[in-house]
């Protein structure tokens, strides 16, 4: 009876484990193949999408480098008397054979550059002195005709042919032509030359095009959909505006707003992916057009590789499980009560003695066994560079960490730090450089390669840490050996490397503050602060600098904070176009400053942040800003300058100007009689402390949106700063009017916590109210 039970019990067991089997390589293969295929396919997407811009990177870059090189020649001296025609005629041919002679020259140092030709508009001719026929303009020179009508200062044209040999078999070369006027900035009735920069049509097309790559068909598109290059050199210059995937190709850009993307499209009656990516910087849009069959070549070798696994598997699992036999499966099921029972010891479960709850009870263990261990690594892999991160935090806080009893988890994670000297630097790019500002995800990856080389430098020699900080910063931490005297001289040395390798590989300026010597983890947050404190200098010192705390301490610090200080009022009287307020603060300003013995460099840079100022207070009061001083004049000027006397009278003639400006502005502007209401309104209750945007709106019935935007325009402020100004400006007549305390006049002015109030007092006058109140007493008893 036992046996009869015990051979049921394994005819079921082979039967279940061959079904079981067959079931789960079924599956498994299906799983795997729709997860695997859906996942290969996005990937190849992204490979193709990748490909196509960093292509599309190593073809700006010559773009790029070819625009500098047109800069710097019609920058030349020689360059511009051809233009200007300044050169008498005995000495006009030696000039032209020195410009030529600096031509060959570029030709032969940029591979790419077939050739480069200069006109004289004055002139009308060449720098070979040739003067032009319509033969000649119709052929190579056609350039001239086309960019004579272009409103701007360069242009990128499509590709053209240049006739090499005029003969009954002429010979041609393909190029692509950049033009670039001189002057490099003029108005359109200035312009007095132009170069052209003819590049080799084959080379750039070697950057976007491989002979091995047989997948897909690379070409470049101009603005007006004109071929600019191809493979196929007999479609070069063709116009492609009204073919199917291109004109879907510009809907889509223009309805979805991007720049690049993907979309399905059929070429010669064949189903294509295509990939585009148009450049900001040329307006010439990259397209890869690759078949759907090539794409989903690998898919079909995965399928076919999976069908015939899983016969492999299906036919092997049958025939182990039919080789099985009763005495295989005696010591497996003597294993599987022992495994049983000891389980069930651990977690008790009912009928867990039968043969086939045994095995199922240890298959669902195993299972979770494996599946708590692979959550476990994904978990830890995840949560490594956020431990990382919370880790160097807490070191960097005042938060009291014991850094023995973390060292096994620092070694973890990346972290190795010895000794008990420590240095914190923070870095930060600097926000306004090339007349840009850098996006959220833009910082963060120039963040994310920051730190990694931040990282490599300081592990060459040392041992320390690089993380981003919540405030876009980069928080850097260096550890040194105990007996390291020179720990802060190798800080600042790692802080210039790094500063030199963000210029010249990341093509983009940073500003690092280095702490002073911290000699305990205790100290870390000190240090911390220090480096915080010395990159605020900047506004003082000037950005793609390293500052060190120990530098800027001092009277210097509260001298240069307090020059900086009084160009805040100075601009405050600008946009309240009182000038002579204005002009009396600048005397001021200058008196100060030669008081302070502030070095003339100093002073220079001091006077153009004051200038830069004021340009900002001009386009806030709407003013154009073509109308602006560029600032490498405002430079220039501020050098030639000999005395404190004539660099004031320029800075105040600037100020002087913009004055003028925004009083005419203002004065062609129709005042809102909303907002007339609204001030008067403001005026009578600015000492309620509920008084709010919304609290108006509410009370004249219109938007929140709408009273913003209407007083903004208005005021030329946001309703906050104007509230709070006026708030603190009658603070201020009561601190020197008055005796009152302190408390009942923040209570008046609609400040209902004096902290709140002295924290703004400060913000605004750079004093607390007692020491306003003080100075203003100590300045009277002197006039008295």
């Amino acid at each position: 009876m036992m046996n009869s039970e015990h051979n049921r019990w394994i005819i079921k067991l082979i039967t279940s484990l061959i079904l079981f089997l067959f079931l789960i390589v079924t599956v498994s293969a299906l799983i795997f193949y729709f997860t695997f295929t859906s996942d290969l396919k996005t990937r190849l997407v992204r490979t193709n999408e990748a490909l196509m811009e960093h292509m599309n990177q190593k073809l700006e870059l010559v773009f790029k480098n070819i625009d500098n090189e047109a800069i710097q020649l019609v920058q030349d001296d020689e360059v511009k008397n051809f233009f200007d025609d300044n050169l008498p005629e005995d000495r006009r041919a030696t000039a032209d054979y020195r410009i030529g002679e600096r031509l060959d020259r570029l030709i032969r140092s940029d591979e790419y550059l077939f050739s480069v030709d200069l006109y004289s508009y004055s002139q009308d001719r060449l720098v070979s002195g040739d003067i032009l026929t319509e033969e000649s303009r119709q052929s190579n020179y056609d350039w001239i005709g086309r960019f004579a009508g272009f409103d701007g200062y360069s242009d990128w044209m499509g590709s053209r042919k240049l006739l090499l040999r005029n003969s009954s078999f002429p010979i041609y070369r393909n190029v692509v032509t950049f033009v670039r006027t001189y002057p490099l900035i003029h108005s359109a009735e200035d312009r007095r030359g132009a170069v052209a920069f003819n590049m080799k049509e084959e080379l750039l097309l070697a950057l976007i095009h491989s002979r091995d790559d047989d997948q897909g068909i690379n070409l470049v598109l101009d603005k007006e959909g004109r071929v600019v290059l191809h493979p196929d050199q007999a479609k070069l210059g063709e116009d492609w505006s009204t073919v199917p995937f291109v004109k879907k190709l510009v809907s889509q850009a223009a309805l979805q707003g991007q720049s690049s993307g993907t979309f399905g499209a059929t070429a010669e009656g064949n189903p294509v992916m295509v990939f585009y990516q148009t450049s900001s910087y040329t307006s010439w849009t990259m397209v890869r057009i690759v078949s759907e069959f090539e794409l989903n070549k690998p898919l079909t070798v995965v399928r076919n590789t999976l069908a015939v696994l899983s016969g492999v598997l299906l036919l092997l699992a049958a025939v182990l499980a039919l080789a099985l036999g009763r005495w295989t499966f005696r010591p497996l099921n003597r294993f599987l009560a022992t495994i049983t029972s000891r389980l069930n010891a651990l977690s008790p479960q009912p009928g867990a003695s039968a043969g086939g709850d045994r095995f199922q009870l240890l298959e669902s263990r195993f299972e979770d066994i494996l599946v708590n261990s692979e959550r476990l690594q994904q978990q830890v892999r995840e949560t490594k560079p956020i431990l990382k991160w919370q880790l160097v935090i807490e070191l960097l806080s005042d938060y009291k960490i014991n850094i023995a009893n973390t060292r096994q988890y620092m070694d973890m994670l990346g972290m190795p730090l010895d000794g008990n000297r420590f240095v914190v630097l923070v870095a930060e790019f600097d926000q306004r450089q090339d007349q840009d500002t850098l996006t959220p995800r833009d910082k963060h990856l120039y963040n994310y390669a920051l730190c990694n080389v931040a990282e490599e430098l300081i592990l060459a020699e040392h041992n320390g840490v690089a993380i981003e900080l919540e405030n876009g910063c980069v928080a850097i931490l260096m550890s040194f050996e105990d007996d390291d005297a020179e720990a802060e001289l190798r800080a600042g040395a790692l802080a210039d490397l790094i500063k030199n390798y963000a210029a010249e590989t990341l093509r983009r300026t940073i500003t690092i503050g280095v702490g002073g010597l911290a000699d305990s983890t205790e100290k870390l947050h000190l240090s911390f602060a220090q480096a915080n404190e010395a990159l605020s200098y900047r506004l003082v010192l000037g950005t793609n600098t390293v500052i060190a705390w120990e530098d800027v301490q001092g009277e210097e610090s509260s001298r240069f904070y307090r020059l900086v200080a009084m160009t805040d009022a100075m601009m405050d009287s600008l946009k309240l176009l009182d000038v002579e307020k204005l002009k009396a603060q600048t005397d001021r300003w200058f008196e100060a400053l030669a008081q302070s013995a502030v070095p003339p460099e100093m002073i220079r840079q001091l006077s153009l942040q004051c200038l830069m100022k004021a340009s900002v207070v001009a386009g806030e009061a709407g003013i154009d800003p073509e109308q602006f001083r560029m600032p490498q004049e405002m430079r220039d000027m501020l050098n030639q300058s000999d005395s404190l006397t004539d660099m004031k009278e320029f800075l105040l003639s600037v100020l002087q100007d913009y004055a003028e400006r925004i009083r005419s502005k203002r004065g062609h502007r129709e005042k809102s009689d909303l907002i007339v209401k609204v001030l008067d309104y403001i005026r009578t209750n600015f000492g309620q402390a509920e008084l709010s945007l919304n609290l108006l709106a509410d009370e004249f019935r219109v938007s929140v949106s709408h009273l913003s935007k209407q007083f903004k325009e208005q005021t030329e402020s946001n309703f906050i700063d104007y509230l709070m100004n006026l708030r603190i400006d009658t603070a201020k007549r009561m601190l020197t009017d008055t005796d009152g305390k302190i408390k009942d006049i923040a209570e008046a002015v609609g400040y209902s916590n004096v902290n709140s109030f002295v924290r703004i007092f400060k913000k605004l006058t750079a004093l607390t109210p007692s020491e306003y109140r003080e100075k203003q007493l100590k300045r009277e008893d002197d006039e008295s």
